[in-house]
């Protein structure tokens, strides 16, 4: 079982902020995919190539060209608040945060 200092340091690196019911719930699920490598680790792969199976060649890769974006004038037909060639977004992550509290 993952211990309180690691699964701190966890949540810190990855910038969560989690109540303690979620921090159990997170800790469960942190112990679940560490099981899952450990029986991940218990199978013998010696002598197997790992880059058995296809890949993705050179060759098949598109060619990296680029291409012409939105005009000021584009943006402007779409955008509500424009100005001095800036736009604002609505905002998406708050109201998404402020309503998983709710929850």
């Amino acid at each position: 079982m993952i211990d309180d200092k690691t699964l701190d340091s966890i949540l810190y690196l990855s910038r969560l902020s989690v109540s303690e019911e979620e921090k159990d719930h997170f800790r469960t699920q942190v112990d679940d995919i560490l099981d899952y490598f450990t029986l991940l680790n218990s199978y013998n792969t010696e002598g197997i190539n790992p880059d058995l199976g296809e890949g993705i060649g050179v060759k098949d890769l598109r060619e990296d060209t680029p291409v012409n974006g939105f005009t000021v004038n584009d943006i402007k037909t779409f955008a509500i608040h424009f100005t001095d060639n800036y736009f604002t977004v609505p905002k998406i992550l708050d109201d998404f945060l402020e309503n998983k509290e709710e929850e």
